[in-house]
């Protein structure tokens, strides 16, 4: 039987993917990009035994398809540059016992957008794993250079929905390469009344914090809208992937990978582990534009995320509804069956 095995922790770069054993013999394998562009690999073999790593441009790409690039590694470490540049890359780690690990880096790396990151890799409740390059995430997608522009035509993406409100998306309009993607966004204002509260007498730590806090149980009514649209899209079940997206890929972003890790599955801490990387894939700039002045501490509760403002939002769908379940039948159209549709199409 295939499992995944995610390791624990928000400092998760990537996950290995499936093992041909329940017994595992390779456990802590990840993937990072090194300052020098290189591709990092690290891994434990539990019993000591020298690993062979592989190396393919596709998600599912099977064994045999695949180059071997470090035979019987005994260290567990490896890092190389790949010939592309724009193209994502994706391993095998197979141990002596013959256990298999498919393994990927989880963010995709781009000069002008942040956050932008695989949602597959993770483990299910009942053994599966969501699949790897189908769903992604991101921030704003307004400075995206030409050899961003490259890398995100190799990843097949065909439906793209744009988070933000009107006013950002006029103020940053989306930059894409001519795929024939379908570009889908819903006409709102965002309310920013609690974070000019939290602003009136000079910005604190504290205020900016209370503020995010009250958001995310905010979203619950005030982006149903939006994530139907999304999940109405997952459920076509499409060949290619699907990317949604906000400002800063972390709030409203956040929210929607967790309803859609939640539908497939993936227990509850994984999820708040997910959402917690974009705090190292988020960047916030105060040297300019609204953010110029601001103390530092008041910059980091911005441009960051944390545990409370998602429990916050689990929290009041469970108050109201009993679970994510109950909001995705009440307020999203996604019914029992329609999970299990999502489950088939999206893990393994």
């Amino acid at each position: 039987m295939m499992r995944s095995i995610a390791r624990r922790g928000a400092l998760i770069s990537a996950l290995w993917l499936f093992a041909g054993t329940a017994q595992a013999a390779i456990v802590n394998a990840e993937a990072h990009r090194a300052e020098d562009g290189a591709l990092a690999l690290s891994w434990t073999e539990t019993n000591g035994a020298a690993v062979d790593v592989f190396m393919g441009q596709g998600a599912q790409t099977p064994l045999d398809q695949m180059t071997l690039v470090s035979k019987a590694d005994a260290d567990g470490r490896h890092s190389l540059t790949p010939a592309s540049a724009a193209a994502r890359q994706y391993f095998i780690l197979r141990a002596a016992d013959g256990t298999r690990y498919r393994l990927a880096e989880r963010l995709v790396p781009l000069d002008g957008a942040m956050n932008f990151r695989d949602v597959g890799g993770y483990e299910t409740t009942d053994g599966r794993f969501v699949r790897w390059g189908k769903i992604y995430r991101s921030a704003a997608l307004s400075g995206l250079t030409p050899q961003d522009l490259e890398k995100i035509r190799n990843l097949d993406i065909r439906y793209v929905y744009d988070l933000r409100s009107v006013d950002e998306r006029r103020s940053e309009p989306t930059r894409w390469p001519d795929t024939g993607a379908t570009m889908a966004s819903l006409d709102y204002e965002m309310d920013i009344s609690a974070f000019m509260a939290a602003f009136a007498d000079g910005p604190s730590a504290e205020k900016v914090r209370a503020a995010m806090t009250s958001f995310y149980p905010a979203v619950v009514d005030s982006h149903k809208g939006q994530f139907r649209a999304v999940f109405a899209e997952l459920l076509q079940g499409d060949d290619g992937a699907i990317l949604y997206h906000c400002s800063a890929g972390k709030d409203r972003t956040g929210v929607q990978t967790a309803l859609i890790l939640s539908a497939l599955g993936v227990p509850r801490e994984t999820v708040i582990e997910d959402f917690l990387l974009s705090n190292q894939h988020h960047r916030m700039s105060g040297d300019a534009g609204p953010m110029a002045g601001m103390p530092p501490e008041v910059l980091e509760v911005l441009g960051g995320v944390e545990r409370p403002y998602l429990e916050a939002f689990f929290a009041e769908i469970d108050r109201r509804y009993g679970g994510v379940e109950g909001y995705l039948a009440a307020e999203l159209d996604v019914d029992a069956a329609d999970i299990q549709r999502l489950r088939t199409l999206y893990t393994e």
